[in-house]
């Protein structure tokens, strides 16, 4: 009985407080078409910088979201590669509906959110260009 309340006490912990989901908010995945031109990459350093990048979309897993294009939030974007965003290409993103960093963003062109009836912002979790 000792023994048994021993492994008990010893990982109980583990049970308690085992790995959740990083990824805040609910997450979408989103497949489409980037439709506009790539903004002015500014660097992040002193101040955390995002753009916000248009898509036609061609599958989206929110099926609340109903127009047929979307302004998607990427942060830092410079981090991605020089080619990475070329206009006309697919893209495979995977989004959620919470900024996921504890601060805010400084978001250079986030006028474009506002052509777009989302309850909320979509950011960018992952991304992917296929070929």
């Amino acid at each position: 009985m000792k023994h048994l309340l021993l492994f008990l006490l010893a990982f109980i912990p583990f049970f308690s407080f085992g790995q959740t989901d990083s990824i805040r908010g609910n997450q979408f995945e989103l497949k489409g078409k980037l439709t506009s031109e790539e903004s002015i990459k500014t660097a992040c350093g002193s101040k955390a910088f995002a753009s916000v990048y248009e898509f036609e979309i061609i599958e989206f897993s929110d099926s609340n979201y109903t127009q047929e294009s979307i302004g998607i939030i990427f942060t830092c974007p410079e981090f991605y590669d020089d080619d990475f965003f070329e206009l006309g290409r697919i893209y495979s993103i995977k989004v959620a509906d919470e900024n996921q960093a504890n601060f805010s963003w400084s978001i250079l062109n986030s006028y474009l959110l506002g052509k777009y009836s989302a309850k909320k912002d979509y950011w960018v979790v992952e991304a992917d260009k296929l070929e």
